[in-house]
C-alpha cells in the first residue's frame, strides 16, 4: 500500500468515526426537548380524603389533556395535591356553627428546560403556577388583609368583583385574580355589622393586655415577609410557596397563610385605645349598630388599626366574613361544591392571566395556553353536579 492510499484510508476512517461521535452527541435544544408531567400527593387522612384525592387526579388529567401538554415540549409540569381536614379560615366555635369539611388544593407548576453545564433540567425555581382548590372557601379571600377575628369567624374587606376569568366570576384581591366556580346561589360571604366590628376590635385589644411585652426583631430571611402586625390583630402572612426544590427535587411543605401576632404596645397605650373604642361603641345609635361596617382598605394594607368609616359613607370597602353555610349540609362533606382558581406568571411577576404585561417566557406561554384552551366545562360540571 503506497503512501497516498494509506493517507486516504486514514482520513476516511477519521471522518467516519468523527461523524459517528457527532451523531451520538447530537445537541439537544432545551425548548425542543420532550418533557413530561407528574402527579404527587401529600400525606392525607380522615374522612373524605380519598374522594378529594380522586377529584384532584381528575382535574390534573383534564389539564394534561390540553394540546400544549400532549406532550409537553420544552418544559415539565408537576401537579402537587394536598388535602386538609378543615379550612384555615373556618374558626367558628360553638353549637351554632356549621360543620367543618375537608378541602383540597391542586398546585400545578410549569418549569421550562434550561441548560445547566452538560445537563438539561427543568427550572422549577422560576415556575409559572396555577392553584385549583376544592371546597376551600378561604381561598376566595387570599391576599386580602385580615382585620379581626371573633368566635363567629374572620373579618375581612369584601373581595372586589372584576369580570370573569376562564368564563367564571372573578375577583381582584390586591392584584391577584381569583376565579370561583360555585354549585349554588348562596353567598360566599356575609356582611359584618358595625357593632360586631367594634366588639371584635375591643376584644382583640383586651386580649393583647394578657400577652406579656416581647421584643421582636424583623427577620432578614430572603423571600419572607416580616410578621409585623398591630396590637392584637391577627395577620395572615403569605410566604414563599415552592413545592419542589429545583436542585434536590424534594417535595417541600407549604408554609402559606400562617397566623401571627404583632408587636406588643405598652399596657397604658392599649388601655387608652380600648377606652376610645368602647366610648365609640357606647355612643353608637341602635340603627347604626346593625349597618354594615366599612373601612379604608389602604389603612388595612399598611397594617394599621383600621377605624370604621362614618355610617353615611359609601367610600372604602364593606367588611365581610366567610359564609361557611354556603355548603349544602345535605351532601356528603367531601362532595365538590366550590372551586377557586389562581395564577402566577414568572418574570415580571403577574397574578392575572388577562394582563397584557405578562413576560414572554415559555412557561408563561404554556400557562396562558392552558388558561385559554383547557376544558374548563369539565371542572364546572364536576362542581355543579351536586344535587342531593
Amino acid at each position: 500500500m503506497n503512501h497516498t492510499v494509506r493517507l486516504l484510508l486514514i482520513i476516511s476512517v477519521a471522518v467516519f468515526f468523527s461523524s459517528a461521535v457527532s451523531h451520538g452527541e447530537e445537541t439537544v435544544i432545551p425548548s425542543e426537548k420532550t418533557g413530561s408531567w407528574r402527579f404527587s400527593m401529600g400525606e392525607s387522612s380522615g374522612k373524605g380524603s380519598q374522594k378529594l384525592k380522586g377529584t384532584l387526579q381528575e382535574i390534573s388529567r383534564t389539564i394534561a389533556a390540553t394540546a400544549v401538554m400532549t406532550p409537553p415540549k420544552g418544559f415539565e409540569a408537576r401537579f402537587w395535591g394536598t388535602v386538609a381536614p378543615k379550612d384555615r379560615f373556618d374558626i367558628c366555635t360553638g353549637k351554632k356553627c356549621p360543620p367543618s369539611r375537608p378541602n383540597a388544593v391542586l398546585a400545578m407548576m410549569i418549569g421550562r428546560y434550561e441548560s445547566r453545564g452538560e445537563n438539561i433540567k427543568a427550572a422549577f425555581n422560576t415556575p409559572s403556577t396555577m392553584d385549583i382548590s376544592i371546597n376551600n372557601l378561604g381561598h376566595v379571600f387570599t391576599h386580602l388583609p385580615v382585620l379581626y377575628k371573633d368566635a363567629e369567624g374572620i373579618l375581612l374587606p369584601e373581595p372586589v368583583r372584576d369580570g370573569e376569568r376562564a368564563g367564571f366570576p372573578a375577583f381582584l384581591n390586591n392584584g391577584h385574580a381569583v376565579a370561583v366556580i360555585t354549585s349554588n346561589d348562596s353567598p360566599l360571604w356575609l356582611p359584618v355589622s358595625r357593632e360586631r366590628y367594634m366588639k371584635a376590635a375591643i376584644a382583640a385589644e383586651t386580649k393583647n393586655l394578657e400577652i406579656p411585652p416581647v421584643a421582636r426583631k424583623k427577620k432578614g430571611k430572603k423571600g419572607a415577609t416580616p410578621a409585623i402586625a398591630p396590637s392584637g390583630k391577627p395577620l395572615f402572612v403569605e410566604e414563599s410557596r415552592t413545592w419542589i426544590d429545583p436542585v434536590e427535587e424534594k417535595v417541600m411543605i407549604e408554609k402559606s397563610r400562617r397566623v401571627t401576632e404583632g408587636i406588643k404596645d405598652t399596657d397604658e397605650v392599649i388601655k387608652e385605645r380600648i377606652q376610645k373604642l368602647q366610648a365609640e361603641l357606647d355612643a353608637m345609635p341602635p340603627e347604626q349598630r346593625s349597618m354594615q361596617a366599612r373601612i379604608e382598605p389602604a389603612a388595612a394594607a399598611d397594617n394599621e388599626t383600621v377605624p370604621l368609616l362614618p355610617p353615611d359613607s359609601s367610600a372604602g370597602a364593606p367588611v365581610v366574613t366567610p359564609n361557611f353555610r354556603y355548603f349544602n349540609p345535605k351532601l356528603p362533606a367531601d362532595t365538590p361544591q366550590l372551586a377557586v382558581i389562581q395564577w402566577k406568571f414568572d418574570g415580571d411577576t403577574q397574578y392575572d392571566p388577562d394582563k397584557s404585561s405578562i413576560s414572554d417566557t415559555l412557561n408563561n406561554r404554556v400557562l396562558l395556553d392552558i388558561y385559554k384552551n383547557m376544558a374548563w366545562q369539565k371542572l364546572r360540571a364536576r362542581i355543579t353536579r351536586t344535587a342531593p
